[in-house]
């Protein structure tokens, strides 16, 4: 989310003027506070059940009649319950933004009332992949657009890769990026590859699998030049995840000129393209052979593994920024064009 605000935000704020309203919890106002010289403003907590306050409830709803159109990310179920009410009172369209994947639609958000009820209700829906847009509809919420997320082309070179077969993991060490999975997978390469570097990049409550683990190259957190970097270096890039509403980091390796191996679930089907720029499965077996299949594609020199690499680079070249926020932008003057 935080890359989303930081890519649109300065392009959008030139023929626009943009507030980033956050609820005042800790870390999260000073977390987008000045975020690229967008206006931040906070209001109160409106709490996580029962009746909202007033005060943050009422600071909400002034900051809506003010407004002419109210984009909404990331909202826990208090602002559900409110938005569609707000949007009603103050004649401002509501556009609801699904940016992770959405445990809480079956949610009561009402005593009486789920939240696939109170979808309906809104002017406008953001979503990332084709089965978000097609669940919406089924359920009958109105003016679902489906606009991914995009890529910062420039940012993203390519370099020869490194002489050791190297294998990539990127994201949130928590079980639903399917990392629980990654040590399987690695003792099934190592009866499969001779040699090869497993290195993976993020931090997590899972991070316990990698701590003492020789067999990984378990490098935490690291700076955007560095994760860059991996990704030029880098032969394949894994994602053994479980739920994804887009899955970024696959297409900053795809700029990178690195294909993707990932499972065959909402958001990676959006631009992994079996055979073309990497492969989608659905098991960690498969996930082996598919990746045992670049590893001996590289090793030949084949000519497949360079093409893949090739049309990784082109798939990314479709969701540069540049391309991407023209159609939100289009998105927010239509649906506020609609409001009032």
């Amino acid at each position: 989310m935080e890359v989303w605000l930081r890519e649109i935000y300065p392009r959008l704020r030139g023929a626009n003027e943009v507030t980033l309203l956050t609820w005042n919890t800790p870390g999260e106002t000073k977390l987008f506070e000045g975020l690229y010289g967008v206006a931040t403003q906070s209001i109160p907590d409106l709490g996580r059940g029962g009746l909202p306050p007033l005060r943050g409830a009422m600071e909400f709803y002034s900051r809506c009649v003010s407004a002419d159109l109210v984009y909404c990310v990331n909202t826990h179920v208090q602002a559900i319950r409110l938005s569609p009410l707000f949007e009603k009172l103050s004649l401002t369209p509501f556009i609801l933004g699904h940016h992770s994947p959405s445990d809480w639609v079956n949610e009561w958000v009402f005593p009486w009332i789920r939240a696939t009820h109170v979808l309906k209700w809104f002017s406008a829906h953001h979503v990332l992949n084709r089965e978000s847009k097609r669940y919406l509809e089924q359920i009958g919420a109105k003016n679902v657009n489906l606009i991914p997320n995009g890529v910062t082309l420039k940012n993203y070179g390519l370099s020869p890769k490194q002489d050791t077969f190297t294998i990539l993991f990127v994201g949130r060490l928590v079980e639903v990026k399917g990392v629980d999975l990654i040590p399987i997978l690695v003792n099934q390469l190592l009866k499969r590859v001779p040699v090869f570097r497993f290195d993976i990049v993020g931090k997590g409550p899972l991070e316990y699998l990698f701590l003492n683990n020789n067999r990984v190259n378990y490098l935490g957190f690291v700076s955007d030049e560095l994760k860059r970097l991996l990704y030029q270096r880098s032969h394949v890039l894994v994602m053994p995840s479980r739920m994804e509403a887009f899955l970024l980091v696959g297409l900053e390796a795809m700029a990178s000129g690195t294909p993707v191996v990932a499972s065959d679930i909402p958001g990676p089907r959006e631009y992994v393209r079996d055979g073309y720029n990497g492969y989608l499965v659905r098991d960690v077996k498969e996930m082996v052979e598919r990746v045992c299949e670049v590893y001996t594609a590289w090793r030949r020199g084949d000519p497949s593994y360079y093409e893949l690499c090739r049309n990784a680079r082109r798939t990314a070249e479709e969701y540069d920024w540049g391309r991407v926020v023209p159609r939100l932008e289009r998105m927010f003057r239509e649906v506020a064009g609609g409001g009032r």
